[in-house]
């Protein structure tokens, strides 16, 4: 009799040949870039003049044929984003039509248009998460960041009225200047509004048109080492790659995973902005599989081996390398970037404070 493989077995399995046959499991949809907050580190508001050359968003069938190309492709995980996702009035038609194609669906959202009747639509669905962003356990710091009186207040209701209806409720901040001094105080405070899921980053990337403007709020080298020193994040994972950083595997960008931006434009994904195609000239699957000079550089970027400079690097068990944040801030997926040097270094430092006090502690 054949054994019966563990649930981590079969995931692997399903996920080596979703990585084998370039399936995009993972597909993040941004249906609008219309949004009615102003994040200060937002990376689709006040874009160039010319970025968007006056495209019109993709409509509500242009929207559903690109749905059934996903699903027809093997696509399982959905995420419908924005900008602010209920400002598109056929919001739920798409999310329909997506539970439909039995998609495992996420919604990313602000909350702040969020009513009782929206709450009550949503649990008709439903997704499998809502994630709404948080800045701050008090009014005047989240609303700093978002640039909206009353915004606090708002996400707190809504929050509120989806753990009414059952749904999931993920919240994620990200740690900046502006509120680094609540970052120790977010996790427990939506842990009280009733969040089922909490994340913290303290990653700002460019704007989608290269701009680095959002990233002038980023903390500084000794906050974040500060920041980490206080998480169980100091300590480092002894990782099957410990030993040998440089075989470590890279991202699966632009193989099992897909961005597409409001006016149908493909990229590999939400970070590596570098364009495949549009849905409107051709099919997902024409772009996606096509061959290309991008496609044949992403082939070539499998493990920390294939970046420069990592084979000299000290840092490079502290890694954490994005070739899409990479591309964004120096034109080059292959090269460091000042955000990743300064994050590795601090985790190289917090780790190296957090052995000196467990060796301390043993001498004692």
């Amino acid at each position: 009799m054949q054994a019966q493989l563990q649930p981590e077995e079969r995931f692997d399995g399903i996920m080596a040949r979703v990585e084998e046959r370039k399936i995009p499991f993972w597909a993040h949809l941004d249906l609008t870039y219309r949004c009615n907050q102003q994040c200060l580190h937002c990376y689709c508001q006040d874009l160039a003049g010319d970025f968007s050359s006056n495209q019109e968003e993709l409509t509500l069938g242009e929207v559903c044929r690109l749905l059934d190309q996903l699903a027809d492709m093997g696509s399982l995980h959905l995420t419908l984003s924005g900008g602010e996702v209920f400002l598109r009035r056929d919001f739920f038609d798409i999310a329909a039509h997506a539970k439909k194609r039995h998609f495992a669906l996420k919604i990313f959202t602000n909350g702040s248009l969020i009513d009782e009747e929206t709450a009550r639509r949503l649990a008709a669905i439903p997704p499998v998460q809502i994630e709404m962003s948080i800045y701050g356990v008090t009014a005047p710091v989240h609303d700093s960041i978002t640039q909206r009186a009353g915004s606090f207040h708002k996400l707190v209701e809504a929050v509120a009225l989806l753990k009414k209806y059952h749904l999931r409720v993920e919240l994620k901040s990200v740690v900046m200047k502006q509120n680094f001094h609540h970052a120790g105080d977010l996790e427990a405070f939506s842990r009280t509004l009733g969040a089922d899921d909490f994340r913290l980053s303290t990653d700002i990337s460019p704007k989608n048109d290269r701009s680095r403007s959002p990233q002038q709020h980023q903390i500084s080298e000794g906050q974040l080492c500060s920041l980490l020193s206080r998480s169980d994040t100091s300590a480092v994972v002894q990782h099957e790659y410990w030993s040998k950083p440089l075989e470590r595997p890279l991202c699966q960008t632009g193989t099992v995973g897909c961005y597409i931006c409001p006016y149908g434009d493909v990229y590999p994904c939400l970070l590596l902005f570098v364009p495949m195609g549009n849905i409107r000239e051709k099919s997902l699957r024409e772009i996606w599989y096509a061959p290309s000079a991008l496609r044949d550089e992403l082939n070539t970027l499998r493990t920390y081996a294939d970046l420069h400079s990592c084979s000299r690097c000290q840092y490079v068990q502290f890694c954490n390398n994005c070739i899409g944040l990479a591309q964004l801030e120096t034109g080059d997926a292959r090269s460091c970037y000042s955000s990743l040097k300064t994050a590795a270094r601090a985790a190289y430092e917090a780790s190296c404070a957090s052995r000196k006090e467990e060796w301390y502690a043993e001498k004692r």
